[in-house]
């Protein structure tokens, strides 16, 4: 989710059509325009925007397959098949 508003230990984050107020409290540094990992009201991680990306591709991945697509390739270009 990206920072929107910072106000204390809290943050206004939006993110997948979804906007939540997350506790930032285990955080460093958070500031408008980053990007963390969320679960459950709580920011855990900060994000690169490469990271964001391909997590949103692997999200996008799941919801095609939950649809019945089966060629998904293009949303996991980093799995490695052996």
């Amino acid at each position: 989710m990206q920072v929107l508003e910072v106000d204390g230990l809290v943050a206004w984050c939006e993110g997948r059509g979804r906007r939540e107020r997350l506790n930032i409290i285990l955080l460093e540094d958070v500031a408008l325009g980053d990007w963390v990992y969320a679960v459950l009201g709580q920011a855990r991680e900060k994000l690169t925007l490469e990271r964001v990306t391909e997590i949103n591709l692997a999200l996008d991945g799941l919801t095609a397959a939950l649809n019945g697509e089966t060629n998904l390739d293009a949303y996991f270009p980093n799995l490695k098949t052996y």
